[in-house]
């Protein structure tokens, strides 16, 4: 039976994600002052799709301060997918309380105590102040996956019967072993997602690859390399670097089998944010309740599609040197997943927004300016749709729906040109450019120069 103090926490989470944003921030700074009472971690499970548009800054606590470094791996229990070495954030609670009993009560009352002095902006003063932490809770988790796996009582007590939860906790402890490792190199990278990597960035990360194990023990660097392509918008060039080590004799063949099972994690994890981002799309409102705007829509899922898109595409090269047939597999898979999205949530509602702004009777009026761009987004969501295709293989369904929307422009525009008193109004000529905008976006610029000098020829 659930706690009444947990099930109230949890509700006033859901209540405040209705509120305004100031309201809102008001409620997470009272839960953020409770810390790590029971119930705190799922009411903030409710609150974080909003948190994560707002990012308010984040009070630092010792158990967040613990789970820090493998941050990029944690998924809300709702998403969590497993065999991906990823963890789900409601194994965090149940994990840390286990921690806890285990660790020296100085090492953690020093933590708690160098937290309040240290700048929380600065996180190398932070990285300082945990890295003990991190050495020390590794090798507790390693004691509690022992314990769990030998002892059943325990296992069920604390985690259920699914032994997917030792995974998780394997994961955690791998990441934590190279805590100060993994946090010093974050802060001499972008911020995520990072998109493109300097030479210096790349140099970096080579630099501690080398130092982990290098050529001779990729592995080693396997934990550190799961962060960095969980931060990455294209994972594949971190798969890259390790691709190009040069190695001899058997090192070889546990470079491949590294790279092997981090190309598995990336294509995996594609698949995951795909189904997410699918789903999200069908559910409709947005968490304050408002209707989401048709044409935001429509742009934020073209660029849904185009990280995806980048994120699969930059691991071509490390999964072909492979010839993996399971791995080229998953690729195809998520090519296929990731084109049925682009069909299904872009496509699908490009042309009844379009219809919507342009083509309503509107008593033979121009499209108001602002309908105007809301139009253009609309078609340049399908556009940038359509730059994706060749690596999504659905180039045929997308220049057909250009080709439909095209045809309708045009038809719509001989009505207009048709109808009496066309010549000299100056809506019609208005709506024409308004149209041509459309075909320039859809078609390029030639197709609405040859466009032009017809519907010109028509109107006189």
């Amino acid at each position: 039976m659930t706690d009444p103090a947990i099930a109230q926490w949890q509700a006033l989470a859901r209540d405040a994600t209705r509120l305004s944003d100031a309201k809102f921030l008001q409620i997470y700074t009272l839960l953020e002052q409770l810390g790590d009472k029971p119930g705190i971690a799922g009411a903030f499970d409710a609150m974080r799709p909003r948190l994560a548009q707002l990012r308010p800054p984040r009070r630092p606590t010792v158990s967040r301060l613990f789970f820090r470094p493998a941050e990029d791996l944690f998924d809300d229990p709702s998403v969590y997918t497993r065999r991906l070495q990823r963890v789900s954030r409601g194994t965090l609670p149940t994990c840390w309380k286990l921690v806890r009993a285990r660790l020296d009560s100085g090492l953690v009352d020093g933590v708690a105590q160098g937290i309040l002095k240290a700048d929380p902006r600065d996180p190398r003063a932070l990285v300082k102040i945990a890295a003990p932490l991190w050495e020390e809770g590794a090798q507790v988790l390693v004691k509690i996956a022992d314990e769990a796996e030998n002892n059943l009582r325990f296992m069920v007590d604390n985690f259920g019967r699914d032994d997917d939860v030792l995974r998780q906790i394997q994961t955690l402890r791998d990441v934590l072993l190279l805590g100060g490792i993994i946090e010093d190199l974050k802060q001499r990278l972008p911020e995520r997602p990072i998109g493109d990597l300097a030479e210096s960035h790349a140099d970096a990360i080579k630099t501690v690859m080398a130092q982990l194990g290098g050529a001779e023990n990729p592995q080693a660097a396997g934990p550190l390399l799961l962060v960095l392509t969980a931060r990455m918008l294209r994972p594949g060039v971190v798969l890259k670097m390790l691709t190009d080590m040069r190695v001899v004799g058997s090192s070889q063949g546990e470079r491949d089998a590294l790279t092997r099972d981090l190309s598995g994690v990336v294509v995996g994890n594609l698949l995951r944010q795909t189904a997410s981002m699918a789903k999200a799309a069908v559910a409709g409102p947005g968490t304050t309740g408002a209707p989401v705007d048709p044409v935001q829509k429509l742009a934020s899922l073209a660029a849904v599609a185009e990280r995806l898109t980048d994120g699969l595409t930059s691991v071509n090269d490390s999964v072909a040197s492979l010839r993996d047939k399971k791995i080229v597999d998953r690729v195809t898979t998520a090519r296929g997943e990731i084109g049925e999205f682009v069909l299904t949530t872009v496509l699908g509602d490009v042309e009844r927004t379009l219809a919507s702004l342009m083509f309503a009777d509107n008593g033979g009026i121009a499209t108001p300016p602002d309908e105007m761009k809301r139009a253009e987004a609309t078609a340049l969501a399908l556009k940038r749709s359509a730059k994706l295709a060749s690596h999504l293989g659905i180039q045929r369904e997308v220049n057909a729906k250009i080709l439909e929307i095209r045809r309708e422009i045009d038809r719509q525009t001989d009505r207009m040109i048709a109808a009496p008193g066309a010549r000299g109004n100056p809506e019609v000529r208005r709506q024409m450019f308004n149209n041509l905008r459309l075909v320039e976006i859809l078609a390029g610029s030639d197709e609405a120069e040859r466009a032009y000098r017809e519907w010109s020829r028509r109107l006189g």
